[in-house]
Parts: C-alpha cells; sequence; structure tokens
C-alpha cells in the first residue's frame, strides 16, 4: 500500500503542473482572475454525493467511521463556494447555468468520478479514493489562495482563500491516520494494479476538466445533416394529400 500512496504524491506532483494553474494570473481584477469558478459549481455539488455514496458502501466498521467523519469534515464547504461565486459574478449563480456548454467538461468529469464511487470496490480502494479526491484539492486550493492573497482580496472569500486551506489543512491529521491504517494493509498483486488504475482515472478525469477550464477546444459534435429535398414523386403524393 505504501507504493500507492507514493503514486497519489506523484500524480499529484504532474497534476500541478496542468497548464491551468499558469494562468491564474495576478495582473487582473479578481473577477476576471477567478472566471473559471462557476464552471466548477457541477463538481463542487457532486463532490458531497461521491463522499456519501463512497462511505455507504464500505463494509469494515472502522473504515465506515473513516469516511463518515471525513464526509462529516467536508460538509458547508460547497455553501462557501456558491457565496465566492455570487460575489464574483454579482448574483447568485442559477442551476440552468450548469448545463450550459462551457460547464460540460466539469459534468462529464464529475459523471466519471461518480462513477467510481458506484463501482464495486474493495473497502481499501474506497479510501484510496478519498486520499485521491484530497490530493487534488491540494494541489488546487493553494494556488487559489496564493492568487486571492495577492490581489488583495483573502479576507473577501471562502472556498478560493486561505480559509479553504486553513480547513484542509485540519484534515491532514485525518488524512495521515487513514494512510497510516492502509500502511498496515496489504494488497493482492491484481488489487495494487485496481488501485494505481483507480488513481489514473481520478486524475484522468480532473485533466479534462481542467483543459476544459481553461477553454480548450473540444470535440466538436457533427453538425445534423439536413433533410434531403424531396422528390418529385414525394411532392406529388403531399400535394395530393393536402387536397
Amino acid at each position: 500500500m505504501k507504493a500507492v500512496l507514493q503514486y497519489i504524491r506523484v500524480q499529484q506532483s504532474r497534476f500541478a503542473q496542468h497548464p491551468f494553474f499558469d494562468e491564474l494570473r495576478r495582473d487582473l481584477p479578481l473577477e476576471q482572475a477567478l472566471a473559471f469558478a462557476p464552471r466548477l459549481a457541477y463538481w463542487v455539488m457532486s463532490f458531497q454525493d461521491v463522499l456519501r455514496l463512497n462511505a455507504q458502501r464500505v463494509q469494515d466498521p472502522a473504515l465506515k467511521q473513516l469516511m463518515l467523519r471525513h464526509r462529516a469534515e467536508e460538509r458547508g464547504h460547497d455553501n462557501w463556494f456558491f457565496e465566492d461565486v455570487a460575489l464574483l459574478m454579482g448574483r447568485p449563480l442559477s442551476v440552468g447555468e450548469l448545463w450550459n456548454r462551457s460547464h460540460q467538461s466539469t459534468r462529464d468529469a464529475s459523471h466519471d468520478l461518480l462513477s467510481e464511487a458506484l463501482r464495486p470496490l474493495d473497502d481499501r480502494l474506497r479510501v484510496v479514493l478519498v486520499l485521491t479526491l484530497e490530493s487534488t484539492s491540494h494541489a488546487f486550493f493553494h494556488r487559489t489562495a496564493a492568487l486571492t492573497q495577492a490581489l488583495g482580496s483573502d479576507k473577501r472569500l471562502k472556498y478560493f482563500s486561505n480559509h479553504h486551506v486553513e480547513a484542509e489543512e485540519q484534515h491532514e491529521v485525518f488524512e495521515e491516520e487513514m494512510e497510516k491504517m492502509l500502511h498496515g494493509l496489504e494488497l493482492t498483486p491484481a488489487l495494487h494494479d485496481e488501485a494505481l488504475a483507480l488513481v489514473d482515472r481520478v486524475y484522468a478525469a480532473f485533466h479534462a476538466m481542467f483543459d476544459g477550464l481553461r477553454g480548450e477546444p473540444r470535440s466538436r459534435v457533427a453538425p445534423p445533416k439536413p433533410f434531403p429535398q424531396p422528390t418529385a414523386l414525394a411532392e406529388q403524393v403531399v400535394g395530393t394529400l393536402c387536397h
């Protein structure tokens, strides 16, 4: 299991190099620097369900208590998000906006991540799922907190500021507890490979999500084919029916 935890750190380091983070510019007004924020909404809400569904499916009593505790500590962070977005947009974000095309990559990635919680997973892999999700948040929130602090807006925001980083740092004790428990658990070669594949899938979803937050072009949907021109016979039939 130690190798799996190390692999999570490697993937976290790679994710921290995503071009998205290089585009968090400090020479722009706050509202422009965080213009991507509303497009995270679908994942922020889905994350709560990922934690709930994952915890529900854990069978081992000790591990289940850890999952439930983690979920309890994450409650309310979505409220911080929507408060920040309302401040940045000058109005609340409407539910209908989440189905705009600009939110598509976030929705797609969120569905991929939700599907991980619904898989028939070994309990140890459910803990790996949570630790992997937490590792992505560390890479993200430290960068947004540095940005909001540089722009002098650290006290105005909660989700994108040091307020959230400090809350995440409180999770570190919990994460260390999970890791210690996992260190004592052995994985079969097959389960080890499955754990690495799980980490890869989670990070692939986040890379795709953050590609979309950059506004990178996605594959275009082919335009609908035009209706064929009616044949002379068809026109004659239609004309007969109309008369």
